[in-house]
Parts: structure tokens; C-alpha cells; sequence
């Protein structure tokens, strides 16, 4: 890994009016549920910009009845890129996108910043050699931006960090199919062990 990407994430608030859902107009419905639709569309186009990816991870309704047009809806944006300031850009055109679309259809809205981390790089020395215990390994090296947070994200405030990423099975990830091969597994260990054997601080003669 190179980088790990910094994240912004929000949580959106749509204020409507619920009504009964056989006696209200369409044209007369403020449905706080179909304008939060159109705004996580808005933060899917946004996330598939290059450098960029947006999630919406949990969305509720309210009242919650099947005949009742939904007067309130919550939904959270998570937002990461390895270059905080696209990200920070792409967070205040997306606030732009999601105000425009909740004056034209009359609904309130409400966004608040829940939690935000600054992208956190690995140190190239670290890198170096945890490259170099791959390739003694007989294995290509492979440097990449890992899209997930890690402990790296609170440790680089104190220290360098590196990291070292066993790959998982056709990608997938924080699902009951995540999985590694016995034999990545064991490949990984060898090679943390090879760096750890090889150790040595920074500006060390080696």
C-alpha cells in the first residue's frame, strides 16, 4: 500500500410532509423519502468520479407505514479519497447538489459532518522494504492506495507507517464471502516474517 485514503462522512436529514397515500396529488406531495432517492443518486455520480468513491451505507424513513407518503428521511454519505483536497472539493459540491435538489422539491434539509480523517501515507522506507521481502519471496510487488482505514490512520500521527495486504477472494470485503487461501495466508506470514528478520530503524546501516 501506498496511502490510505482519508475519509468525510455526513449525515443528511430530509424534513417533508407525510400524508395519506391514496388522497395526496403527486403534484402536491412533499415526499422527504423520493427526494432523499435523488440525492443518493447525486452522491453515486459524485463518488464515480476518478480518485473518488461515495457510499450511502444507511438510509431510514418515517412514518414507516406502507399507506403513508414518508415525512422525514436520514440517510449517511461516506466519502474517501487518497487526495483530501479532492475530496473536500467534491464534499462541497455534493452539499451544492443535494441544497439544489431539496429547494426544488420543498423539502428541508439538514447536513452535519460526522466524522472526518486526513489521507495518511505510507513512509517510502517502510515501503522499500516490505518490497524487498515480497520480491525474496519470488513474488511481483504491487503498490496500491487502500481505500479502507486502518490503525495506520491514528499510529502515522506518532510514527512512519507501512502496510502489508493479503489479497481476498474476487475483492469482496466486511461480507460473510470474505476470504483468503490458506496458501496467501501462509505467503503473507513468510513475508512479514522475512521483513521483520531484516528489520532495521530508519537510517540504520544496512
Amino acid at each position: 500500500m501506498t496511502a490510505i485514503a482519508g475519509f468525510t462522512r455526513l449525515a443528511v436529514e430530509i424534513a417533508g410532509t407525510a400524508g395519506h397515500a391514496g388522497t395526496v396529488p403527486m403534484k402536491g406531495r412533499r415526499d422527504a423519502l423520493a427526494a432523499a432517492a435523488e440525492c443518493i443518486l447525486a452522491v453515486e455520480r459524485r463518488g464515480g468520479a476518478p480518485g473518488l468513491v461515495a457510499t450511502v451505507g444507511k438510509i431510514e424513513a418515517a412514518p414507516g407505514a406502507i399507506n403513508v407518503i414518508p415525512g422525514a428521511a436520514r440517510f449517511t454519505v461516506d466519502m474517501r479519497s487518497a487526495d483530501d483536497a479532492l475530496r473536500e472539493a467534491a464534499i462541497a459540491e455534493l452539499t451544492a447538489e443535494l441544497r439544489a435538489i431539496a429547494a426544488r422539491r420543498g423539502v428541508g434539509l439538514e447536513i452535519r459532518g460526522t466524522q472526518s480523517s486526513r489521507a495518511a501515507s505510507c513512509a517510502p522506507w517502510l515501503m522499500d522494504r516490505l518490497g524487498a521481502a515480497v520480491k525474496a519471496e519470488g513474488l511481483p510487488e504491487f503498490r496500491l492506495m487502500s481505500g479502507a482505514g486502518h490503525d495506520g490512520m491514528a499510529l502515522i500521527r506518532i510514527a512512519d507507517i507501512g502496510m502489508l495486504f493479503v489479497r481476498c477472494a474476487r475483492g469482496i470485503s466486511h461480507n460473510p464471502a470474505e476470504a483468503i487461501t490458506a496458501e496467501d495466508a501462509e505467503i503473507g506470514a513468510r513475508v512479514l516474517l522475512r521483513f521483520i528478520r531484516a528489520f532495521q530503524p530508519k537510517g540504520a546501516a544496512r
